[in-house]
């Protein structure tokens, strides 16, 4: 049964106060927070929740970011629901737990307000979370404040499924959705109990009989957790979309996608690929290229861990070029979304005509106009 939505339903939200109402209907127990702009305004809202009631979980304000994340997994593996969120230089903070929080996959879920790394700068791009994409965490960049909220409720339900218990990410670029309002869809928290179930830890520690042991693995044991860990992202290829198709029959929106296509696929000359709130600004050329006769279409991966390549491959099939928009530098080679999709374009031997470009580092501003223009140079 789809949920059908009252006016009172549509709230105006920020990117970030969005997270914090998916975070209240999801009913975490605990919340490690340490703010960073442009993060911040996430925790203090739930701050406020919990201190005004609305939200019953145990809010830990901790000293840093690393101790964000030590926190994060300590309730985790404790058997609890939990939550944190950070940005930026906070990401790095936090890096070696971050990673540990990855290998030993413990279902946090944290959203990540993409801001550019150094020299300082606070305006976004993808650099911060891309550092991250070989951590053990799922990724998911979301293109607008509905979709931020949406992909928040399903990021638990995925991290959670005994299947896949792994953390998960939530990408939203930084200022252009967190600080910015638009109208969303709220769902009831009926509905959400519904959707979400209470947290059934897989593993938990057991107070009644404490251990402790050093960190020091074995090379069998980093082998076996290793090929745990894919056989975790190869469950969540298959996973993930049952869950948002869920979420979709539930509540009338997001699709069964990991990647979302705008345009007629079968009738495309060029197909065009960005992350986040580059791949929505995209979607806006197609009417100016359309009345120059370029026939294009907006490819946009909102999930990028575990890399959706059998999704791709179905797209890249049905197109003779293809331009990737990067946010971020894998720095001695290219954007690391064109990576990724150059290896798919070798492994399956497709002969199609490729470009990359990076833009809009550093907050650099990109319109639809901008990428309209990048298409054309490409088909002249």
């Amino acid at each position: 049964m789809v949920q059908t939505y009252k006016k009172s339903d549509i709230e105006l939200l920020t990117g970030n106060k969005a997270v914090a109402t998916a975070v209240k209907l999801a009913r975490p127990q605990v919340i490690a927070a340490y703010p960073i702009t442009p993060q911040t305004e996430i925790v203090e809202s739930l701050s406020s929740m919990v201190a005004r009631g609305e939200l019953d979980a145990e809010f830990i304000a901790v000293e840093s970011e690393h101790s964000a994340m030590g926190a994060a997994i300590g309730a985790s593996l404790g058997g609890v629901r939990t939550f944190t969120a950070t940005s930026s230089h906070g990401l790095l903070y936090m890096g070696e737990l971050v990673f540990w929080a990855g290998m030993t996959r413990v279902p946090i879920v944290m959203p990540v307000v993409n801001r550019s790394l150094n020299p300082w700068n606070i305006w976004p791009d993808h650099q911060d979370s891309m550092a991250f994409r070989d951590a053990g965490w799922i990724q998911f960049y979301a293109k607008n404040n509905q979709e931020v909220l949406d992909l928040t409720l399903c990021a638990f339900k995925i991290a959670e499924h005994h299947k896949i218990w792994m953390p998960v990410m939530v990408c939203l670029d930084g200022f252009i959705l967190s600080h910015t309002s638009a109208q969303v869809k709220v769902p009831d928290q009926s509905e959400v109990d519904k959707f979400l179930p209470k947290f059934n830890p897989l593993i938990m520690l057991d107070p009644d009989d404490p251990f402790a042991h050093g960190s020091l693995t074995d090379s069998k044991g980093i082998w076996e957790q290793r090929m745990s860990l894919i056989d975790g992202f190869n469950n969540a290829r298959v996973i993930i979309p049952k869950v948002f198709r869920e979420f979709t029959e539930m509540f009338g929106r997001l699709g069964d996608y990991m990647i979302e296509v705008t345009g007629d696929l079968n009738k495309a000359d060029i197909a065009v690929f960005a992350l986040g709130t580059m791949g929505e600004e995209a979607e806006m050329s197609l009417d100016i290229l359309g009345e120059k006769g370029i026939r294009s279409v907006i490819v946009r991966p909102r999930v990028f861990r575990p890399f959706p390549r059998e999704e791709l491959i179905q797209i890249l099939k049905k197109v003779s070029k293809v331009l990737v928009i990067d946010r971020s530098v894998s720095f001695g080679n290219a954007g690391p979304l064109a990576i990724e999709i150059q290896a798919e374009l070798f492994a399956n031997k497709l002969d199609i005509e490729f470009h990359q470009k990076i833009m809009g580092l550093g907050g650099m501003d990109v319109t639809y106009v901008n990428i309209a223009e990048e298409v054309e140079k490409i088909m002249k």
